[in-house]
């Protein structure tokens, strides 16, 4: 009797079981249907409007949610090597472009496939890998020269222009008058610098930045730019302007209170000058002495998909829909930020009157696409310091050079076996 009574509890123990499964296995397949009628995007707080604008028609047209949620980008993308894994990451996201490679090779972004007609080379190859494309170009940034109206009558056309410009005793510095500031940039600043650099024929990463082990910041050229720059600090600007921490700050404010009439920076200022009531105008860069374009970091951001996705296929269609023509022009008049649609960039210069449009359209024309393996993350660092020692006097432009090279090398081949 005792034998059947722990038969019978056995076999209900097992249906319970069986049941508790079954009930388990319909809730996960109700929370996979449930995901694969959502893509959830997070962005900064200042693309929420548009794609609550834009959204709309995807959620029609493919039967599915779009849920927004406002988050800082880079610590989104800093995240996903976790959030991924414990369901918590957003299905779509922006990052920049040197970012994109880098959590590509991770395994953190899934492939896109971009559409036809939309992008030229340069713009494809800011989001590829080893022929492998893991975003879709949304926005593209360069360094651009912005000027004084009030204090030139038109925007300098070659450096020569500035060299001039730096004798004239109208820009001497007020608190040291053998020094001027009629021009100024951030080249202390390695983003700011490379763009001098590269038009010497120095370069990053050999074979189209594709090859890690051949680095050429300090062959004949990259050093001969170093050169010039290092000339600026050492019998032009003030001393000041060999700090890496201050001279941000000191250039924002030459510029915005009428000292400085010629500046080298990048679009994210334009509002900032905007707010002072300076009357500026911008422009790409002049032609450096050499006859050679200042050849600028080509840089900006894609929309990218992640690779932890539930709904990789939908998220990868919804990437592709806020990268299209219409959507894009409808992302500049939101955040006045420059399409790497090309036709929807076509559209927007049409706009004569939007100086900073038009100046980052043509400077990107020169541009050298910032690369993007993840050994770009050891020349950020060792090149920190570059400028800072050949403008002090510390080093030759040669010694800086070769010290730098030798530190990225280093890194390199410790943290990157293959």
């Amino acid at each position: 009797m005792k034998k059947s009574f722990k038969k019978m509890g056995m076999l209900a123990l097992a249906a319970g079981m069986t049941l508790t499964l079954a009930a388990c296995g319909n809730d996960k397949k109700d929370a996979d249907a449930s995901a694969k009628k959502t893509v959830t995007v997070s962005v900064d707080k200042g693309y929420k409007d548009y794609i609550n604008d834009v959204k709309g028609k995807f959620e029609k047209d493919n039967k599915v949610k779009v849920v927004v949620k406002t988050h800082d980008a880079l610590s989104t993308l800093d995240n996903l090597k976790l959030d991924g894994p414990a369901g918590k990451a957003p299905d779509v996201m922006m990052a920049p472009f040197d970012r994109v490679g880098v959590l590509g090779k991770q395994g953190q972004l899934a492939t896109v496939k971009l559409p036809s007609g939309r992008y030229n080379q340069k713009d494809k190859d800011l989001v590829t890998l080893k022929g492998k494309q893991y975003g879709q170009p949304a926005v593209i940034e360069t360094l651009v020269m912005y000027y004084n109206k009030d204090l030139v009558s038109e925007a300098p056309k070659t450096f020569k222009d500035l060299e001039a410009m730096s004798k004239d005793p109208k820009y001497a510095y007020e608190n040291d008058k053998t020094k001027n500031v009629a021009f100024l940039t951030q080249w202390t600043n390695f983003y700011n610098a490379y763009g001098v650099i590269k038009a010497y024929d120095g370069y990053i990463f050999g074979k189209n930045n594709t090859d890690p082990k051949d680095i050429g910041l300090n062959n004949q050229g990259g050093v001969e730019g170093i050169t010039y720059m290092t000339d600026w600090f050492k019998n032009v600007w003030p001393k000041g302007m060999q700090s890496t921490t201050s001279n941000e700050n000191f250039i924002t404010d030459q510029f915005t209170k009428g000292k400085s009439a010629v500046i080298i920076d990048g679009p994210w200022m334009a509002a900032q000058y905007k707010k002072s009531k300076i009357n500026f105008g911008v422009a790409s860069i002049p032609t450096l002495p050499n006859g050679k374009e200042y050849q600028a970091f080509g840089g900006g951001k894609a929309w990218v998909v992640s690779n932890y996705s539930k709904n990789k296929s939908m998220s990868q269609k919804f990437a592709a829909y806020l990268a299209n023509d219409n959507n894009q022009q409808k992302f500049y008049k939101a955040t006045q930020e420059v399409p790497a649609n090309e036709n929807a960039r076509a559209e927007v210069i049409k706009n004569k009157d939007d100086q900073l449009t038009q100046a980052v359209v043509e400077q990107f024309k020169s541009a050298d696409p910032m690369p993007n393996l993840p050994e770009m993350a050891e020349v950020w660092t060792g090149a920190e310091n570059l400028m800072v020692n050949s403008a002090s006097g510390k080093q030759t432009p040669k010694q800086a050079a070769d010290k730098a090279v030798k530190q990225i090398k280093e890194s390199i081949q410790q943290k990157y076996k293959d």
